[in-house]
């Protein structure tokens, strides 16, 4: 009977393995969104299933075996000890993989997420002026960002490269408590004393050439 468990068991795993491999294969895509997952843990995973090049390392368990099974996903060693956002500095393969969202919603179905964690989705953009390629972006661009009537308060926020302006003035309308009916312009710091107008809010924050620590004001017409 056991034996007939361990079978039935086994033929899970390696539909899983099978299921799980053909997501990891999956290119990148401009828009898509991946998941970090902290490397430790899918380790851990890679030998309970039985991935390749997990036997080597996994100290002799076979595969299925209950004391190799990595539990629910555990992200807490790729966030900062305030648990606010993810640890600067991580490097791919080393503190975190990339799984596409098709394989992360595998891994959170069949084994869970750890209480009190926010998954770490990110979205894949475009780099390259002339040859594109794409990479996931794991780390966002910090703005500075300002009321035109009172430049010496202000607020540090996250944005992706690929989030246009019009959602960097909404998000800058509910922080200032701006009314939705109020007319408003969007201006960035260019030089000290050089302001540029944000005019085309269809843009993207790569499109507008925008870099990290930028001023960025939003002014009531």
């Amino acid at each position: 009977m056991a034996e007939q468990e361990n079978d039935t068991k086994n033929q899970q795993l390696q539909n899983l393995r099978t299921e799980l491999q053909k997501h990891l294969e999956k290119p990148l895509a401009k828009g898509d969104a991946w998941f970090l997952v902290d490397n430790h843990w899918f380790k851990q995973l890679k030998k309970y299933v039985g991935m390749e090049g997990a036997m080597f390392d996994s100290g002799g368990k076979e595969m299925g075996e209950e004391s190799a099974n990595p539990g629910p996903i555990d992200n807490k060693p790729l966030f900062k000890e305030d648990g606010e956002d993810i640890r600067e500095h991580m490097i791919d393969e080393l503190d975190y993989v990339l799984v596409p969202e098709e394989a992360w919603d595998l891994l959170v179905e069949k084994f869970g997420i750890s209480e009190t964690q926010e998954p770490v989705k990110r979205k894949v953009v475009e780099h390259g002026m002339f040859v594109k390629h794409c990479k996931v972006e794991v780390y966002y661009i910090e703005f500075q960002l300002a009321e035109n009537s009172n430049l010496e308060e202000t607020k540090k926020k996250k944005f992706s490269k690929s989030d246009t302006l019009e959602h960097i003035q909404n998000v800058m309308r509910e922080e200032f408590n701006i009314a939705t009916e109020a007319d408003t312009r969007l201006w960035n710091k260019y030089t000290s004393n050089t302001y540029e107008q944000l005019a085309r809010l269809d843009n993207t924050v790569q499109d507008a050439g925008l870099f990290s620590g930028q001023l960025i004001i939003i002014e009531i017409k």
